[in-house]
């Protein structure tokens, strides 16, 4: 998961003409708190630093970026802030269970007092150049986990959604229209540049709708190209 003031400008006007949303970067590496003031200039007022990284070799963690993003963010004024979770999955390493990871999260977050609005659950196999492998149980596993994962966050307490690409589905689950976590809200990704909810028509797993959506990615201004992801979102 990832501006310059062309684009910035180019799509403002649109989210301005189709409806009210919180104009939202989310990252995996700490930008400076000067950074996040200069982003507001451009009406950024939301941040979503990783929180859980697969971390293949350790089963998973505590991503140790986290808690430098979280207080940049805060620093700079904005308190809007949630929290993305990237698991560990995979056959290749020996992750720790859904249970396990989820706990990790809750007991961080009590420990270290983080506030946060809302956690999501990334669902979405890693890249090209990951060593990790992940979800590469076959579609029928892969979907028996990613239920595992959706019953321990709900068990929280906590406000969780799911981020996904619509695209991507039937290759993890086998079908695109295999419900994980329909109730949940989702963040859809869909990189097309246009920065409206209304846009979104890449739905999968049971969902019409999008709370929030990632559009594309950071090209330069207040940070270089490629240290944000943009998005937009209800709240």
């Amino acid at each position: 998961m990832y501006f310059s003031s062309t684009i910035f400008l180019a799509l403002g006007t649109l989210i301005g003409s189709a409806q009210a949303v919180v104009k939202t970067l989310d990252l995996s590496a700490p930008q400076s708190t000067s950074v996040w003031t200069c982003v507001q200039g451009q009406s950024f007022r939301k941040g979503i630093p990783r929180l859980y990284q697969e971390a293949c070799g350790l089963g998973g963690r505590i991503d140790p970026n986290f808690i430098t993003s979280y207080h940049q963010i805060r620093a700079s004024g904005i308190t809007d802030i949630d929290g993305y979770f990237f698991p560990c999955t995979g056959s290749v390493h020996h992750c720790k269970s859904p249970q396990t990871q989820v706990n990790e999260i809750v007991n961080y977050l009590a420990a270290n007092h983080i506030l946060v609005k809302r956690l999501w659950l990334d669902l979405e196999p890693p890249g090209s150049g990951s060593p990790c492998h992940g979800w590469n149980y076959g579609a029928t596993r892969n979907t028996a986990l990613a239920k595992q994962f959706v019953a321990a966050i709900k068990a929280t307490g906590l406000k969780w959604g799911i981020y996904a690409n619509g695209n991507q589905w039937s290759t993890m689950f086998g079908s695109r229209s295999v419900n994980i976590a329909s109730d949940l809200p989702l963040w859809a990704v869909q990189w097309d540049g246009v920065g409206t909810l209304g846009s979104v028509n890449t739905f999968m797993g049971g969902w019409t709708s999008a709370f929030a959506k990632q559009y594309g990615r950071s090209t330069g201004g207040c940070a270089s190209a490629g240290s944000f992801d943009l998005n937009v979102f209800t709240e």
